[in-house]
């Protein structure tokens, strides 16, 4: 068993089947491990990084991929750099692509890392690593190790609905008040403006204007909940990667329209059963009629009838999650690094150092904003009393 460096564009270009065959054998898959997502990332914000993608291989086949590049935030640590997993910020979920037969092999490939990390004085940080992740397990059981120091802190939480056979099964788990507010939502909507009609974009036909009113419904919520908007780069980016996931019938951007124009749009991704919601945007002329969970009930009703098991609301603890009785599912951010005395000081510095990071990509109006976003996302939370406690 060997670790190859991959640090070329054009190598990272190239491993696009090989990529995509082992993280459908991998034991964690999510759609934000995929090659189209992890490039198209690095073709955006690469400029001036440094690739390093470590393939793990044994006889000859790659068994794990890291795809990671130089930490820009964090460039020189006590004489250790730090390599992070590529889409950061973007990815909701992080982690490795890996497919290992046995405990044997899990073991010899952490020796293997442990022995990397030590020859060439790095720390690894994996972000956004779901609590559900088999790679956190195993890190969870690797804790025994000498030489090695696994740090963990948790950064988030994702939430998720559990497909019911039936619509009615999900309305009955809901509030009885919130249950009434979407179908008089719905009620009311249809009688003041017109018929409400869900559709959906999923392939190439049409995307291009389609993204577009994506966009612009996305910004006009951005607006009005007074957060900051995506940037060029970052827009770019998804509206590329977005072309790509449906080549590949991975993707799923819906409208709903009330009398022939569009109201409310979610950007959704579609990967091993599993619906990723990833951006909604909507008219604030029918935010007063719930138009976004209206939305997500027909999102419901087509993934119940098309046998999907699982729809993820992703980051975020919005209140409108809790309301539709989500599971809850932790983010966690993972350091790996070399065992010394000072290991536990080392991973709360580099905590502190990520969060200074996260800040200064925001000016200071845009942080006041999210900070009062937050604010007010708690204060909504601490209002709704759970049905069903999970």
């Amino acid at each position: 068993m060997k670790i190859r460096e991959l640090s070329c564009f054009n190598e990272f270009k190239s491993m696009k089947g090989t990529w995509n065959e082992l993280l459908g054998k991998s034991h964690d898959r999510n759609i934000f491990l995929s090659w189209e997502w992890l490039f198209k990332w690095w073709e955006h914000f690469g400029t001036n990084k440094k690739l390093k993608i470590l393939i793990i291989e044994d006889q000859g086949d790659a068994i794990g991929i890291m795809p990671l590049f130089y930490s820009t935030c964090c460039t020189f640590f006590s004489g250790y750099n730090v390599v992070e997993n590529i889409g950061i910020n973007l990815s909701d979920y992080g982690g490795i692509i890996y497919s290992v037969k046995d405990e044997y092999q899990i073991n010899k490939m952490f020796d293997l890392i442990e022995n990397y990390l030590n020859y060439n004085k790095l720390f690894l940080r994996f972000d956004q690593v779901p609590n559900d992740s088999k790679f956190l397990n195993i890190l969870h059981n690797q804790s025994f190790r000498n030489s090695l120091f696994i740090g963990e802190k948790k950064t988030g939480v994702s939430s998720y609905l559990l497909v019911q056979s039936s619509l009615d099964n999900h309305l009955n788990k809901l509030s009885k008040n919130f249950r009434k507010n979407l179908r008089r939502g719905e009620q009311k909507i249809e009688k003041n403006y017109g018929n409400i009609k869900f559709k959906k974009i999923l392939t190439l036909n049409y995307l291009d204007t389609n993204l577009k009113d994506f966009w612009d419904l996305n910004k006009k919520k951005m607006i009005y909940q007074n957060l900051p908007s995506f940037t060029k780069i970052q827009m770019e980016f998804l509206t590329e990667v977005s072309k790509e996931f449906a080549e590949n019938g991975w993707l799923s951007l819906s409208f709903l329209d009330i009398n022939g124009r569009h109201a409310s749009v979610v950007l959704g991704f579609e990967y091993e059963n599993r619906f990723y919601y990833y951006q909604n945007g909507f008219d604030p002329q029918y935010s007063s009629y719930s138009i976004g969970n209206i939305h997500i009930l027909y999102i419901l009703e087509d993934l119940i009838t098309r046998g999907l098991k699982e729809l993820d609301f992703l980051r975020g603890d919005e209140a409108y999650k809790l309301r539709w009785q989500s599971l809850p599912r932790s983010n966690n951010r993972i350091v790996m690094m070399p065992k010394s005395s000072i290991s536990k000081f080392q991973f709360k510095m580099l905590n502190w150092i990520f969060l200074y990071d996260e800040i200064k990509k925001h000016n200071l109006i845009e942080n006041y904003k999210l900070f009062k976003y937050k604010i007010k996302q708690i204060n909504e939370i601490g209002k709704i009393k759970p049905k069903n406690k999970i």
